[in-house]
């Protein structure tokens, strides 16, 4: 029987132990405005909601990325420049340290004794495990990665004590560390979930989307939507106040683009996103300004559905991949802060390799002899679809127009609002469109198989291959390092041949900066954290 009398007591505690709290951070943040600054960034993304575990706004993943803390979490190594790059290795975060047993199905993480949620109450195994059953049962979408660690019941996440969590997989994994690293399997308060669950909402998502008993560096302490959003550090973090670079920092929801890098020129603010890849070059001239271009795995690719005639024809995709000018979408689109893939799996990724894509070297001729050997000597029309709001992606479209009217192709670009181009896309029905994909794993297999797997709902072009597919299935729990390389060698080596996709341009992920603000850190998912920035 559910015990409303009793749900109202724990409210109450809480409503109170939170009241506390308020003072204790705004004490914490006052004593330290006086030695560390508080950092203003211009935020091309508002927040709607602040539940780690459901899809929710760009804004919103850089806010829960500062909110939960993981188990584990990347090494960082900075570059000649200051950047702190994520790598493949890893370190304790919420656990102080970890074993993997020698087959490498055995995971054990030992808890730091000092971490606590910012309510003062320690974080337990108990709280971990609530966290990854909460993925694995609950309403959000990340159980979805769980194939990816082997890991298919709450059965196999065993608290041995309050500070001893242990986690075994059915087989190895390569995806294990990586996926329990991510920022999605933060700690959540179990006690906080307890309190605030209802018999129709068991895991308190309502509560969960505006409210956060922070198990991360920061905590929000004031919340206007479409206005800004205040973090301040968590007093209870277990790195200690001498860790933050900062006093707190503000997020400030700022949807035009051109306002934003007014912001940033003027000193108004410390850190712009989302800035116009046509601007970078002039902002970089400015000696007050700093343009961090950090290359990614990031791809935009021209996508086409191999159920839909003419793209029902290997030679019509090659055609198509030969004839787009690939140069000038890197100079005029995102203006040299990238690269051109030449692969599903892009220069930065394990297994990379170019040595099947020759498409960019193929004269508008040897375009026109497919076509024609596919049985179109004279071209077709086709229907591009792109997101309107993505200025990169429509410019691509109109330089993808102008290729493909050299063999023959009339291409009429469809721009629509992004709600609407979501939709059309997820029917899995349009036949030409770009559309963008980055793995926050940076793994081969776990792209390939969202991609390209025969059934995947994000494989929109359709494409489905049974070979294919156990090359994928086998790489995806293989921690051999020379078998993984020989398997995506052939992957790749069909992909790119079957050309489903044409691969268009890698973005650098670029954050605009003042000149004295340092401590831009790049990890998997792509969102500032924000105790490492600091200002000189």
């Amino acid at each position: 029987m559910y015990n409303t009398q009793h749900v109202r007591i724990r409210k109450t505690i809480l409503l109170l132990a939170l009241v506390l709290l308020s003072v204790v951070v705004t004490s914490f943040a006052l004593a330290q405005d006086a030695e560390k600054p508080q950092i203003v960034i211009a935020y091309d993304s508002d927040i709607d909601h602040i539940d780690p575990q459901h899809f929710r706004s760009l804004g919103a993943y850089d806010a829960t990325g500062n909110l939960y803390e993981p188990l584990i979490t990347q090494a960082l190594v900075p570059t000649e420049t200051g950047e702190l790059i994520g790598q493949r290795t890893f370190e304790g975060a919420g656990a102080e340290r970890y074993e993997v047993s020698e087959d490498g199905t055995v995971f054990t993480f030992y808890l730091r004794q000092d971490a606590k949620f910012v309510d003062g109450a320690p974080i337990t195994a108990q709280d971990y495990k609530y966290t990854i059953d909460r993925a694995l049962n609950g309403t959000g979408y990340i159980g979805l990665l769980a194939p990816f660690m082997a890991l298919a019941s709450s059965d196999q996440v065993e608290v041995v004590d309050d500070y001893t969590l242990r986690v075994t997989t059915e087989q190895p994994a390569a995806l294990t560390e990586t996926i329990l690293a991510f920022q999605v399997l933060g700690a959540y308060s179990s006690a906080s979930a307890e309190a605030n669950a209802t018999a129709d909402d068991p895991w308190a998502d309502a509560w969960h989307r505006t409210n956060a008993n922070s198990s991360g560096p920061y905590v929000i302490t004031d919340w206007q939507p479409g206005v800004q959003y205040v973090f301040e550090p968590n007093p209870n973090y277990w790195r200690g106040a001498d860790w933050f670079q900062n006093s707190g920092a503000v997020f400030r929801v700022v949807p035009d683009a051109s306002t934003r890098e007014q912001l940033i020129r003027a000193g108004d603010v410390d850190v712009g996103l989302g800035l116009p890849f046509s601007s970078l070059a002039d902002l970089d001239a400015d000696p007050n300004i700093t343009v961090h271009a950090i290359p990614t795995t990031r791809i935009y690719f021209l996508g086409m559905n191999v159920n839909t005639p003419p793209f029902d024809n290997k030679l019509v995709r090659q055609a198509v991949s030969m004839a787009i000018p690939y140069d000038a979408i890197v100079e005029n689109v995102i203006y040299g802060y990238g690269s051109q893939p030449t692969s599903p799996i892009p220069e930065g990724m394990e297994g990379h390799t170019s040595e099947f894509w020759t498409y960019g070297d193929a004269t508008v001729e040897d375009a026109r002899a497919l076509l024609t050997e596919a049985g179109y000597p004279d071209g077709f029309e086709i229907e591009l679809t792109v997101p309107q709001e993505d200025q990169a992606r429509v410019d691509s479209a109109t330089w993808i127009q102008a290729g493909l009217s050299e063999i023959g192709i009339n291409v009429i670009i469809n721009a629509v609002p992004t709600a609407q181009y979501s939709e059309m896309i997820n029917s899995h029905t349009l036949p030409f469109f770009i559309n963008e994909w980055y793995s926050w794993g940076n793994d081969p297999f776990y792209q390939l198989t969202w991609n390209f797997k025969c059934d995947a709902f994000t494989n929109f072009t359709n494409y489905c291959n049974e070979e294919l597919d156990t090359l994928i299935q086998t790489g995806t729990f293989s921690r051999d390092a020379e078998e993984r390389a020989n398997l995506l060698r052939q992957a790749q080596e069909i992909l790119v041949d079957e050309a489903v996709w044409a691969y268009l341009y890698s973005p650098d992920w670029v954050v605009t900066t003042r000149a004295d603000v340092s401590g831009i850190a790049l990890f998997d998912d792509l969102t500032l954290r924000y105790g490492f920035i600091g200002k000189e």
